[in-house]
């Protein structure tokens, strides 16, 4: 039996494996990906809710123009890595990837640079000007590196050289940052250079990491189909890069640059969802590639998708309960109400997350452009959504319009993995689950604008108590049942007894 390979595994052992690399390389990405999370009490302590808003609107482009220029070559290497054993195509699968991305990138940034001024006017941002455009267009080459070479450390098992990447930004980042406010009261144009120092350093180190996977290629017979299988990824990545900016686009055409720090306030404890989701998702990738072909693979990522399911959906509505007291503590009571917009987008985060297991038929057909038609049907719903609800409902609306938009996206996807790659997957169990949560969560939105926060925090919480064991008594069956609350059990007891000996 081959531990490495979760195939030869029973299916207690693939669920073990699955949580192991969950915890080891997502749990590294995630924290990577909670820098934006752990800098937001610093950050929103240290600007007015104005400006904190602005940076969050350049972050978030910043971030998307990364996207863009990798347009889904990640998503490429990754499937045509395996499909190569022998070392020498592999190289020549990374570097042929590699040097094209470089060439688009450098051909990309030099006309943005020389358009830097005309940017700074579109964004509408006040104390926007071409130097600070410029400064953020620096930063994409870097994050492009830090995304190429994490990716290469994870396919190649690279563990020490991948948390080295993704601890040590984020690590050196925060250290950074924390001595640029505190000791220098540095402004927006400081904190992206400080960005820029860091983001350099491990762009590079990575880099070398990665050299032995570097070659001047002899030829370029994976390019074009590794090309024609990432485009469509990459305009699904750049569609759902798309949709922040526009939610904050929209929040400062409709409502002004207050509003666009509330929501940005909200959206860093609704991103508290995607840190396990991530995690989840960056070992999902792997062991279900790994899995399809036996015969039972089925089964294993039908406990998976339950399994998920319970997880997220508790942890989406907790995160509701306490979104109120968590905002007004981590930033302070001037971004009061911005708790508003935390539900919908812990669930649009939930729904990200559903869509990563059940469009693995998509995957596994190669068939990957059908993903363009709900990633399309995303971008229209939630425009729309976002279009007729901010009126009457503000911010709300932005938020519950984003997540009509992922729901949607949702629904198109699983219907069209199926019609390539039918899998029994026992959805009858799952979809009632998730409308149990959508009306507590509008319940439970609608209790705390009537009643206020610490009433509306009980009410709420009583809810989320009742809801539990219907959604566990949906989801799995009473056999089930027992055996995870003997096995969370024994945990405890365990974990009791440990503590008592030390003591």
């Amino acid at each position: 039996m081959n531990r490495d390979n979760p195939g030869s595994l029973t299916l207690r052992q693939r669920l073990r494996f699955l949580a192991k690399d969950s915890i080891l390389y997502g749990g590294a990405a995630s924290f990577n990906k909670a820098f934006a999370l752990l800098t937001f009490p610093m950050l929103a302590r240290h600007f007015p809710v104005e400006a904190y808003g602005v940076y969050d609107f350049l972050n978030v482009s910043v971030s998307l123009l990364a996207i863009l220029l990798v347009f889904g070559q990640d998503s490429a290497v990754a499937r045509f890595f395996y499909e190569h054993p022998d070392p020498e195509s592999r190289r020549s699968v990374v570097s042929q990837s590699f040097f094209f991305q470089t060439g688009v990138l450098a051909l990309t940034l030099f006309f943005l640079w020389l358009g830097a001024d005309r940017l700074a006017g579109w964004s509408g941002q006040a104390g926007v000007d071409g130097g600070l455009v410029k400064l953020l267009l620096l930063q994409i080459p870097f994050l492009v590196l830090i995304n190429f070479s994490q990716n290469i450390l994870k396919w190649t098992f690279s563990r020490a050289h991948f948390l080295t990447i993704s601890l040590g930004s984020t690590v050196v980042s925060m250290s950074a940052l924390l001595i640029g406010l505190y000791w220098f009261d540095v402004g927006l144009a400081e904190i992206f250079g400080i960005f820029l120092g860091t983001r350099a350093i491990f762009g590079l180190l990575g880099l070398w990491f990665c050299r032995r996977w570097l070659v001047w290629p002899a030829d370029w017979r994976y390019l074009k189909p590794m090309v024609l299988f990432a485009a469509p990824y990459g305009i699904i990545c750049a569609v759902s890069a798309s949709i922040p900016a526009l939610e904050r686009t929209f929040i400062v055409g409709f409502l002004g640059e207050r509003e666009l720090g509330l929501f940005a306030a909200g959206a860093k404890i609704a991103m508290m969802m995607s840190l396990p989701i991530q995690a989840f998702q960056v070992a999902w990738g792997p062991f279900s590639l790994a899995l399809h072909k036996q015969a039972d693979a089925h089964v294993t990522y039908n406990h998976v998708l339950r399994g998920f399911s319970m997880g997220i959906l508790i942890l989406a509505m907790l995160l509701t309960v306490i979104a109120e007291p968590a905002i007004r503590l981590l930033a302070s009571s001037q971004y009061a109400g911005a708790s508003i917009v935390v539900f919908p987008l812990a669930m649009a985060f939930a729904f990200q997350g559903l869509s990563g297991i059940v469009t693995v038929g998509i995957t596994l057909s190669k068939k990957s452009y059908l993903n363009l038609f709900s990633y399309f049907l995303y971008l229209a719903v939630s425009v729309g959504g976002i279009y007729l609800l901010i009126g009457p409902w503000g911010l709300a609306g932005v938020a519950w319009g984003g997540m009509l938009g992922r729901l949607a996206m949702t629904v198109a996807e699983a219907w069209l993995s199926q019609r390539v790659y039918p899998l029994a997957w026992g959805f009858r169990k799952v979809v009632p689950c998730y409308g149990i949560a959508l009306l507590w969560g509008l319940a439970s939105q609608a209790v705390f604008l009537r009643v206020g926060m610490w009433p509306g925090m009980g009410l709420s919480a009583a809810g989320l108590i009742l809801a539990i064991p219907g959604i566990a008594g949906i989801l799995f069956t009473r056999s089930e049942r027992r055996r995870l609350w003997t096995w969370l059990g024994g945990r405890w007891r365990a974990a009791f007894a440990g503590k008592a000996l030390a003591t």
